[in-house]
């Protein structure tokens, strides 16, 4: 058996695990084979750029390389916010307590999903605990991290059907135009010179 998550919401926790809803099982899926004429079934691979030489999948890979094109080991590598302060490592959700906070409805909907999960309880009390707190459509969301990463993506938690899931993704966030109504501008009235009808002898 995995190990639990363990989740932490006004002093009371609740551990769970987690498993994967895959979409291949709820939906189904559709696999292609190609073959030739003989029945013999193909792989793929790349035309390079002389138009002659075909390398076959698995034939690359990616490699890291300094300036001279020597290259270089993964673990002698850093990794930089933009600004270019060293970044932290988040450990693994796994690793320590998960304190939930308070999600608004507009956070599920700005989630943009990648996984979902389903929760599986060992205490069925602790269950009915989590899906008590979840009635009536409230979610709770926190920072999920499959492994220790840099980056931790955005999950919510919420209660459906008598069932527990946890939906993780990256929570988007958009601008706005402003409704307020902006004041036309003012052109400057023309000035006019006044006529005192006097006799400009230019003119003449």
């Amino acid at each position: 058996m995995g190990k639990n998550l363990k989740f932490v919401i006004n002093g009371n926790s609740f551990e769970a695990g987690i498993s994967k809803v895959d979409r291949d099982k709820v939906y189904g899926f559709v696999e292609e084979v190609v073959t030739d004429r003989d029945g013999n079934i193909c792989t793929t691979g790349n035309l390079l750029d002389d138009g002659q030489t075909i390398v076959l999948s698995g034939a690359t890979s990616f490699k890291t390389v300094d300036d001279s094109f020597a290259e270089l080991d993964k673990k002698a590598l850093k990794t930089v916010y933009l600004d270019g302060t060293e970044a932290k490592l988040i450990p693994s959700s796994y690793d320590g307590d998960i304190d939930l906070q308070v999600a608004e409805m507009d956070d599920l909907f700005n989630l943009e999903v990648t996984a979902v999960y389903q929760c599986t309880w060992a205490d069925t009390s602790a269950k009915s605990s989590m899906l008590e707190l979840l009635k009536d459509g409230s979610l709770f969301r926190f920072v999920f991290n499959y492994r220790a990463d840099y980056e931790g993506a955005d999950a919510i938690l919420l209660g459906s059907h008598e069932e527990v899931f946890v939906l993780t993704g990256r929570i988007l966030e958009f601008e706005y135009l402003s409704n307020e109504v902006m004041l036309p501008i003012e052109e400057p009235a023309e000035v006019t010179a006044e006529d005192d009808g006097s006799m400009d002898f230019g003119m003449l």
